[in-house]
């Protein structure tokens, strides 16, 4: 169970770095007008709050399972 709660955390940090990457190289390509960039930075940054709800959500789903298996009461 402690190696799904890792592969959790990993796909969120991959994942944040992931959105990040993309909110940057939208913020710096230069080919964008300004009403296009904002639209582009608007749009990575809902689909990144999507992703990091729902990551976030999996965990709490999964980290009670994994404390109940990891305890040593359990």
């Amino acid at each position: 169970m402690e190696a799904r709660l890792l592969i959790v955390f990993s796909i969120f940090v991959l994942g944040n770095l992931y959105w990040g990457y993309r909110y940057f190289s939208a913020y710096k390509d230069s080919s964008l007008g300004k009403g296009e960039r904002q639209e582009a930075l608007e749009d990575i940054e809902d689909y990144w709050l999507q992703f990091a709800c729902v990551a976030i959500i999996i965990i709490m789903l999964i980290a009670p399972i994994a404390n109940s298996i990891l305890s040593p009461n359990g």
